[in-house]
């Protein structure tokens, strides 16, 4: 889920997408904020900020546990949970779905391949069971959710030709997958494209051509964290977001995609923070920079934290990893700028 190289820088992008219809979503009771701004038909909030998890299973935990003791940890109810599927998986499973039930929306990341590359699912190698997850839908789920279909592609990429797997390919690949599922009547998807935000592939010549397309894509969706393996700095979460080095073009996920697809809602749908060794504070202080700099890049509307203690980086990511950053995040995740669902 966490690809090392993820980790090291972070992305951004904005597109003039087509507006859709408002969709008067019934919000929070717990927070005046929701109830003034109902999201679109895209679940784009019209203010404020969606606040959302993945919380992972440790020692046999079930994930429906592991989501729920986030957040009784955090304090307060997310508006998003985010999960992950493979293959011929149909989702979303009960659990997912009894969450959902409370008001809240799900963010999940699919990877639809199944042994097969991605030139041979756009050719059609996954269409059966891309048939069966459609139908699985119909009858099971009709509520809106996000849909992110193959996070983070960029270290996956073979540029060689009839690898199956150049960025070509993948492009071909999530327009395929979508396509076919609304050809079989799934319309309460909302699409997804989820980079790294690592700067060593955003600057490869054929990182362009992973962009799937305006008409395909309603989200786009970075993976930033600060954790050993990227060497934590000051600067807090903005710098997170916006991570580069050296002289090039590249500046950050959020810069980046506002350079390219300014229309577009951005959402972070992976992020988190590691202590710093030798700085006690130094993760708590972090926690405090998040609504600040939130403030400072409007079209970031979903930040889904993945809470987990072994990333591939290094360093355990979870909330309360010390008494100072579990009371700093409390605090965080009671800041009204967050959506919550009702209870």
């Amino acid at each position: 889920m966490l690809a090392a190289a993820a980790l090291l820088a972070a992305l951004s992008t904005g597109d003039p997408s087509s507006a859709r219809p408002a969709d008067p979503t019934t919000s929070s009771s717990a927070a005046r904020t929701t109830r003034a701004c109902p999201l679109s038909h895209l679940l784009v909030p019209r203010c404020g900020v969606l606040w959302g998890a993945y919380a992972q299973a440790v020692g046999g935990q079930p994930a429906l546990a592991a989501f729920q003791e986030l957040e009784r940890l955090s304090g307060s109810r997310f508006s998003v949970v985010h999960y992950y599927h493979q293959g011929s998986d149909l989702f979303p499973t009960p659990w997912e779905i009894q969450l959902a039930r409370h008001h809240r929306y799900l963010l999940l990341s699919w990877k639809p391949e199944s042994g097969h590359t991605w030139a041979e699912v756009a050719a059609g190698a996954a269409d059966d069971y891309i048939d069966r997850e459609a139908a699985y839908l119909r009858q099971n789920y009709r509520k809106q959710f996000f849909l992110v279909i193959h996070h983070e592609p960029e270290n996956e990429v073979i540029q060689t030709p009839g690898s199956g797997f150049t960025a070509a390919d993948y492009r071909a690949m999530f327009r395929h997958v979508e396509s076919r599922l609304e050809a079989d009547g799934v319309d309460n998807a909302v699409y997804v494209m989820n980079y790294m935000g690592a700067q060593t592939y955003a600057e490869r010549s054929w990182y362009a051509d992973l962009w799937p397309g305006r008409r395909f894509v309603d989200w786009i969706a970075f993976d930033p964290y600060d954790a050993p393996g990227l060497n934590p700095q000051s600067g807090g979460f903005r710098r997170m977001v916006n991570r580069h080095w050296g002289t090039g073009v590249w500046r950050g996920s959020y810069r980046w995609a506002q350079q390219h697809f300014p229309a577009k809602p951005v959402m972070l749908a992976e992020w988190g923070a590691a202590e710093k060794a030798g700085s006690g504070r130094w993760k708590s202080e972090f926690f405090k920079t998040v609504v600040r700099d939130v403030r400072t890049m409007p079209q970031l509307k979903l930040l889904a934290y993945f809470s987990s203690p072994t990333p591939n980086v290094g360093g355990d990511v979870r909330p309360n990893t010390s008494d100072p950053s579990t009371s700093a995040w409390r605090a965080l995740a009671k800041r009204s700028i967050f959506h919550r669902p009702e209870r």
